[in-house]
């Protein structure tokens, strides 16, 4: 399984809720539409920048130690190599490529975006 993390901001200038809703209902049906069939799961964890009132006293410094400034975490989960060697050969594509960079340039603060690809490891607890 090959895991990959996007950090992603969104362009300055649009609000949170206008980008949320964006890459709801435009970015990530594009994704859906071109990868659905090799992505195995496909995860946007928006920033909802709240501090729990909750936080024990001796937690609260490092709760509020830093910043955030991502709107969204998005995950990929790919099945294989095959997958994501599909992906990057369809992305390569020049039409196909211009239509995400397209929807992109409409809320996404291109420059800041990050992604990773991860070496998952699960403890395996289960609620």
């Amino acid at each position: 399984m090959i895991k990959i993390i996007w950090l992603l901001r969104r362009k300055p200038g649009i609000t949170f809720e206008a980008f949320q809703e964006h890459y709801e209902r435009s970015h990530a049906e594009l994704g859906k539409k071109y990868f659905g069939h090799l992505i195995k799961h496909y995860r946007r964890n928006y920033n909802d920048r709240q501090i729990l009132n909750t936080t024990p006293a001796n937690l609260a410094g490092l709760m509020a130690a830093k910043s955030w400034d991502y709107d969204c975490i998005t995950e990929w989960e790919l099945e294989d190599e095959t997958a994501m060697a599909e992906i990057v050969r369809l992305l390569s594509d020049p039409a196909i490529h211009k239509i995400f960079h397209d929807d992109e340039e409409y809320f996404l603060d291109r420059t800041s975006v990050r992604y990773l690809r991860c070496d998952t490891h699960d403890t395996g607890v289960q609620p």
